[in-house]
């Protein structure tokens, strides 16, 4: 094959940046007052917690480098230890009735009370039975879930998984009207997280 011939390769082969699935686990707080038939001022629809996502989706994985200053040199070996992740970002599609924004404005709404400002207005957060004060030590796993998002192949199906563990969220991004756009309203949502756990998925999980 002569070199000057460019090879392109299959776009069946190539992952696009349009193929991303993000879905929400219900944080145990909020189960309470998750629904499958009514949304209200107090309640939250599951069922609408899959967004179609764009964005910054997988971030910057770091584990540094350092240096050992021996017998006049300098080795570099790694430090074993991982860098802070930085937060999850993404864009999201609202839908026509705005389930999607209404389930993360309602899990801010958990962590600082619109009206009040305050962690959890109507006491949501769920004691552990025949356990003292289990309210107050079960704080943070009260307000935190996992966040997975998906990347899919061409025809739509799961091929890897990115999954956030013990995720929140810490800002809920605007929504812009435009009467002169009749494109979908977008909004965007940040994450924060302990872990980044990254798996394929296999092509028997998807039959």
């Amino acid at each position: 094959m002569s070199n000057n011939i460019p090879y392109t390769q299959s776009p069946f082969n190539l992952t696009r940046k349009d193929k991303f699935l993000l879905v929400l686990d219900v944080p145990p707080a909020l189960k309470q007052i998750a629904t499958k038939f009514l949304r209200n001022e107090t309640n939250i629809l599951p069922d609408t917690m899959q967004f179609a996502v764009a964005g910054g989706v997988v971030p910057e994985i770091s584990v540094p480098a350092i240096q050992n200053r021996y017998a006049g040199q300098t080795q570099t070996v790694t430090s074993g230890s991982r860098e802070p992740y930085t937060p999850l970002t993404v864009d999201f599609i609202v839908d026509n009735r705005f389930n999607n924004y209404w389930v993360i404005y309602t899990w801010l709404n958990f962590l600082n009370d619109d009206k009040l400002g305050i962690y959890d207005n109507t006491d949501l957060s769920t004691p552990t039975p025949n356990v003292a004060n289990s309210k107050t030590r079960g704080l943070y796993s009260q307000y935190k879930a996992n966040v997975t998002i998906y990347g899919l192949d061409e025809y739509n199906k799961r091929v890897i998984q990115f999954t956030y563990t013990d995720a929140f969220p810490t800002n809920l991004g605007g929504i812009t009207f435009s009467y002169k756009d009749s494109g979908e309203l977008e909004s965007n949502v940040t994450f924060s997280y302990s872990q980044l756990l990254v798996n394929p998925i296999s092509e028997v999980e998807n039959l």
